[in-house]
This record gives C-alpha cells, sequence and structure tokens, in this order.
C-alpha cells in the first residue's frame, strides 16, 4: 500500500512539470536582451510566476480526496509496521538511583559499610534496548540498580559491580556507566558514651525551671563501623529554653565528640540516630508578703504599758511556684504561731513558714522577725503654767505679754505619767538684752535636760512679747 501512494505521487508530480514546460513553449520568445539570448542558446525555459503558482495550487486543491485516502492508508501500514515488526532502539537513561541489595545479611554477619553513603550510592547512566512502542515508558522510575553486598565475609575495600533490571519487561540493560563502585566493608560494632545536658537561652519573666527534677538520658548506646565509632568519647544534648513556660519532655539530638571535643558526624551512626530524652518541669512563679501580724500570739498581752510598734519579716517575700490557677488564690504566706505573751523588750526570733497546699517554696522556709517593742506613749497637758524670766539684772523690770501658757508632754509612760507641775517649767530667756520690746521664744524644762530631750512637748503658745524697762 505504501509503494502504491509512492507511485500515485511520483505519476501525479510528472504530470505537473509536464504542464508547466508546455505552457512554457508556447510562449513567444524574447530577443531583445542579451540575457534572454543566453537562456535560448541553453534552451532554459522562461519561469512565468504567476502561472507557476497556479499550477502548484492545482496539485495541491485537486483530487484532494484521493490524496488524504492515500495518506490515511500510509499512516496505517506504518502503525502496523511499528506493532508487528515491533523494531528495537536503544536508549540511554541517567539520573538512575542506586541502592544496597542484602545489608541486612551483612549487618548480621557483623560487618557494615563504612564512609558517605551518599558518595557511594551515586546516580548511574543506564543504556536499554527496548522495542520502539515502550520508548517512552523507559524512565529512571522503571530502572533499578543495585549494589549486592551478598558473599562478603571479610573487612576490607571491594570493588563491586552495579547489576540492574528494567521493570515491567520494558527492555534488556545493555550497560551501566559507571560499572563498579568502591565500597568499604568494617567490622561493626556497639559502643556506650556517656551523655551530658546543657542549657541555653533564658526562661521568660515569672518562669522557673525545676532543676532538681531534670530526667535525662544520662548513657547511649551507638553502633556502626569499628574505626569510626572507636573515636567518639561522649556526647551531649543541648536544650534551649527560650520561650518555654511548661514542662519539657521531648528527645533532642545528641552532638558526638571524640576525645580532643571535636564534633563527629552523625551519619557515621548505623541505625537510631543518637537522642536524649529529656523532662524538665516548668512552673510559674509568684512572689507574695508574708503575714506576720496574724502570727503574732499575744500581743494584747505584753508586759504592762508595753506595745508592739513594729513586726517585720527578713526577707520580706517569698516566691512560690505551682500551677497558674493556684497560685492565684494565694495573695500572702502565714507563719506557724510566734509566741510574744509578756515581751517588753525589742527582740528578732525565727518563724517558720506555712507552705499552702499545691505549690512549692523556692526560698528558705524560716525568716527572721523583728518585733520592736517599747512602752506605751501617753501624754499629759500642764494648764496655765506661769512663764517665769531668767537672766533678768538685778532691779530689771519686765514684762510679758502673755502670763502663762498651756504645756503637752508625751513620751513614754514611766516617765510622763509621774510627772507633776513642780516638775515642769516655761521661761523666756533675757540674759544680756537691753530695755526694749523683744519677742522671744518660749523655753521648757521638764524635770531635766536628759528628760526634756527624750519628752515630746507642745506648747500653746510658741513665743510671747516680752518689755524690758530701764532700770532706775
Amino acid at each position: 500500500m505504501a509503494n502504491l501512494c509512492a507511485i500515485l505521487t511520483q505519476r501525479r508530480s510528472q504530470t505537473f512539470w509536464k504542464v508547466c514546460l508546455r505552457r512554457r513553449e508556447t510562449l513567444p520568445r524574447s530577443t531583445g536582451s542579451s540575457g534572454s539570448l543566453r537562456r535560448d542558446r541553453m534552451n532554459i525555459p522562461k519561469i512565468d510566476k504567476a502561472k507557476l503558482l497556479r499550477g502548484i495550487k492545482s496539485f495541491f486543491t485537486k483530487n484532494m480526496a484521493l490524496k488524504v485516502i492515500a495518506f490515511v492508508f500510509a499512516m496505517l501500514l506504518w502503525g502496523y509496521v511499528l506493532t508487528d515488526q515491533k523494531p528495537l532502539r536503544e536508549k540511554d537513561v541517567p539520573n538512575v538511583a542506586t541502592s544496597f541489595d542484602g545489608e541486612a545479611e551483612l549487618i548480621a554477619q557483623g560487618y557494615c559499610i563504612r564512609g558517605d553513603r551518599s558518595e557511594i550510592l551515586q546516580d548511574v547512566t543506564v543504556k536499554v534496548r527496548t522495542q520502539i512502542t515502550n520508548y517512552a515508558y523507559v524512565t529512571p522510575s522503571t530502572i533499578i540498580a543495585s549494589i549486592s553486598l551478598r558473599n562478603i565475609s571479610d573487612a576490607r575495600e571491594y570493588d563491586l559491580p552495579i547489576q540492574a533490571t528494567v521493570t515491567s519487561s520494558l527492555g534488556v540493560v545493555q550497560s551501566i556507566t559507571p560499572a563498579t563502585v568502591k565500597v568499604e566493608i568494617d567490622q561493626l560494632v556497639t559502643k556506650t558514651i556517656p551523655i551530658s545536658t546543657t542549657f541555653t537561652g533564658e526562661l521568660p519573666e515569672g518562669y522557673w525551671a525545676d532543676m532538681d527534677a531534670l530526667s535525662t538520658t544520662s548513657r547511649l548506646d551507638i553502633t556502626g563501623a569499628k574505626t569510626d565509632i572507636s573515636t567518639i568519647t561522649h556526647g551531649e544534648c543541648v536544650v534551649n529554653l527560650s520561650q518555654k513556660t511548661g514542662t519539657i519532655y521531648s528527645t533532642f539530638d545528641v552532638t558526638l565528640y571524640d576525645k580532643n571535643n571535636n564534633v563527629v558526624s552523625t551519619d557515621i551512626v548505623i541505625g537510631t540516630l543518637p537522642t536524649s530524652t529529656i523532662r524538665l518541669p516548668i512552673y510559674p512563679i509568684k512572689s507574695v508578703p508574708i503575714d506576720v501580724e496574724n502570727s503574732l500570739v499575744g500581743s494584747d498581752n505584753l508586759a504592762a504599758n508595753h506595745e508592739i510598734i513594729k513586726s517585720v519579716a527578713t526577707p520580706a517575700t517569698v516566691r512560690l511556684v505551682g500551677d497558674q490557677a493556684t497560685l492565684d488564690k494565694i495573695d500572702m504566706i502565714e507563719l506557724e504561731p510566734i509566741d510574744i505573751n509578756g515581751l517588753d523588750v525589742t527582740m528578732t526570733v525565727s518563724g517558720t513558714l506555712i507552705v499552702p497546699e499545691g505549690v512549692r517554696l523556692l526560698d528558705s522556709a524560716t525568716v527572721a522577725i523583728l518585733l520592736e517593742v517599747r512602752e506605751m506613749v501617753i501624754s499629759q497637758t500642764f494648764e496655765q503654767l506661769e512663764i517665769q524670766v531668767h537672766g533678768l539684772e538685778r532691779n530689771g523690770k519686765v514684762s510679758l505679754s502673755i502670763p502663762a501658757a498651756d504645756l503637752t508632754v508625751e513620751g513614754r509612760y514611766s516617765l510622763v505619767s509621774i510627772l507633776s507641775r513642780s516638775d515642769v517649767q516655761l521661761f523666756v530667756d533675757v540674759t544680756g538684752l537691753t530695755p526694749g520690746v523683744y519677742k522671744l521664744p518660749i523655753s521648757v524644762l521638764v524635770r531635766d535636760e536628759k528628760a526634756t530631750i527624750e519628752l515630746t512637748t507642745t506648747l500653746s503658745v510658741a513665743e510671747v512679747t516680752v518689755t524690758i524697762d530701764q532700770s532706775k
């Protein structure tokens, strides 16, 4: 059928050119130029472009149905050739991934692969012979390339062949590039190393980590090639506390080190990567004041005429940790009862805190309590005490704007309660003053100078106008 189409096409082409030549011969020859003479001598017909285009158009537009049938028939014949004859083609497939075959058996024998697996298992190019109908389906995903580790019984370097197969019978492998790979086999060993835990960062303000309750992985077994594992001496787990507001309970990667504290890559470890399980309780913190006053027993039964003027704990506040809901209910912390019956002097005593249920005290449970005790302070008022004049010269004469004033005396009960009018003096001092009118302060003397300094005195008037007359 294909030959028939070719013959028809050839005959049609010959007919087309014969028509063109026949039409060319009917045209008159031009003798007006040397170019035309040369064409005549060479018997080259002059081509009319318009007629040529009409001829081409006629070729492609006439008998269109026959041409379409011939084309379809040719396509059917070509499809028959492809499906029935199944011609073969070769295809180079790059970027085919490789893998190890028999690694589990190798490990069971006490051996393992040493080195960077990504460098050993590099992609290869596989040449596949396949039918043309399967050509497009042969891709890297349809090819399995592997390196067999079977029949290895010694720790040394091997030059192993790479094997490949095509899935679903899509073709046959012709070659692999590269064809071999170097693999180092070492003894498989397990070593136990100590693991330390360090912390970085700071907890947010208002939170506390209970380091006493810290739970970590203290020792770890690592498995791998003997040459590599033997260099590892210890491991470290680093936990970042930044932004942590709740208990940490998780696994963290472990960094491996050699004896010189150089980091050793975990790629050499076979099996599970080294990790440490960390549990660290983290709680919110609340500072609360110590309630001293309500812890005192007998504050109304001190020594006679004594009172407590100050009761202070050192420290004044303590820190509690616990569940946030529980902390929110606590405004202060109490002390075990402190007996102060009959107390008559200032003293410092120890107090023991009562820790509320459900929380933990971060500070010491014992605090120092300062109890400042003194005699009661009372006052006594003396009315219309005569204002005396001190320092007046002999035969001098003086007059005061007011002759008397009221005085209130405040101080210790034992001192104030025994005072009488005769113990108190009010006076103005005119020593060295010349005749004239003066405003002088009123001075107070209670018993003696020492008592006067200890007591607090208040006058109804602070000063008086004093008139000194010329002596006669």
